[in-house]
């Protein structure tokens, strides 16, 4: 019996819409007793606009302040301790762990985030002290993360891209603000900057360096088609994105310590420096991207454990013995496509840095390019998921 066409494209694109419209709802809900009006008057600097484009909340002072950001960090810190425990432990973890770590340490991140968020709010006059004021804006941040968890979690079950969209939306929303606070001519520069990362993501995303192996298993005339893929820059944009959450880290060390010691001239000037408009901050947040980008590629692609697969398989690189002259040969290829990706990244980003510090172009300019690095890099996968789907509703299935 002949079974209909299916609609995954189209019921996982209405999920996903009906979860942006709930964002989006969300992040327009005001916290409590807050004073928007005050806070629309501070400037916004480079990094507060680089938050924003995570979190969503360019003003900080919503339900949804917090955006995706302890979200995405959180799912990260958890992916990064598992791969560092080893192939044992991720195999005797059950996803369910695995789930509730990651919810306890998203709840752990979005509380830190607030208590910082919160000493920046203000207030407008109320029955309460503004202490009370600040707990109550704690428990509503952490509260508004802790929704985006399950949204993001229920779209990647059931929509598309997972927490993807939702950071789309953040980009496009800052991307139209930011243009309408700007003439041509300040902007025409930044534009330019942020088109050409943009392009040039786009080439390493879809670029590939294939390294021929030769599978015992395979007897036919795909034998040759056989390969280990590498893109020109292993993990994508995700360094960019994650960069600041953890330039972040120092800051909140360093604003602890103050509270224990506000008078500590030391401790002040560190946190004068610590930022993106000052050299020696843009310099840690560069050295960060590099330092990510190195990190990620080594944890996610393990030439460790590939190595040892091929070996276990009884397959090899062509014209490389298999054991541990292939994990050599893998760690080297990953180290230099490492090296090479995280330099072009740095620099691009480090121009846009350099004329924002010589007073060339805005502070909030500042990492306007990122945006296209960002941009191109969530939409490149994006696509590919679509037309996976498009694909898939295609096809006729029988029974």
């Amino acid at each position: 019996m002949k079974k209909s066409k299916t609609h995954e494209l189209r019921g996982r694109f209405l999920f996903t819409i009906l979860i942006l419209a709930i964002y989006m709802v969300g992040r327009n809900l005001l916290l409590y007793s807050v004073d928007s009006a005050a806070l629309h008057l501070e400037e916004l600097d480079s990094q507060n606009i680089m938050i924003s484009m995570v979190s969503g909340d360019r003003y900080r002072y919503t339900l949804f302040a917090l955006g995706i950001m302890p979200y995405i960090t959180s799912n990260l810190v958890i992916w990064i301790y598992t791969a560092l425990r080893g192939k044992e432990y991720r195999a005797r973890s059950s996803p369910q762990r695995m789930e509730r770590l990651t919810w306890a340490f998203m709840l752990l991140i979005a509380a830190s985030f607030a208590v910082s968020r919160a000493e920046e709010l203000v207030f407008k006059k109320s029955g309460l002290d503004e202490q009370t004021l600040k707990i109550i804006a704690v428990l509503e941040m952490v509260v508004g993360a802790a929704i985006i968890f399950k949204m993001a979690n229920l779209n990647k079950e059931h929509g598309i891209g997972a927490q993807t969209p939702i950071i789309l939306v953040n980009i496009l929303d800052n991307l139209i603000s930011t243009i309408q606070k700007f003439t041509w001519e300040d902007l025409r520069r930044s534009v330019v900057l942020c088109l050409i990362m943009g392009l040039v993501v786009l080439i390493m995303e879809n670029a590939i360096i294939r390294v021929p192996v030769q599978r015992v298993s395979i007897h036919n005339t795909y034998v040759d088609k056989s390969c280990i893929a590498f893109k020109l820059d292993p993990i994508g944009v995700m360094p960019v994105m994650f960069a600041v959450s953890f330039f972040m880290i120092p800051q909140l060390i360093v604003r602890f310590f103050l509270t224990l010691n506000e008078k500590n001239s030391t401790l002040q000037q560190v946190q004068e420096r610590l930022n993106l408009t000052d050299s020696m901050g843009a310099a840690i947040y560069l050295g960060i991207i590099f330092t990510l980008n190195m990190l990620f590629s080594f944890i996610m692609f393990s030439p460790g454990d590939m190595a040892e697969n091929l070996q276990k398989g009884g397959d090899s690189i062509v014209g490389i013995y298999a054991g541990k002259k292939t994990k050599r040969y893998l760690r080297r290829l990953l180290l230099l496509l490492c090296i090479f990706s995280g330099c072009i990244l740095c620099l691009l980003m480090g121009i846009s840095l350099g004329m924002s510090l010589k007073g060339e172009i805005s502070a909030e300019l500042a990492l306007f390019p990122a945006t296209g690095t960002i941009l191109t890099g969530i939409l490149c996968p994006l696509y590919r998921e679509i037309k996976t789907y498009w694909k898939f509703d295609s096809y006729s299935f029988f029974m």
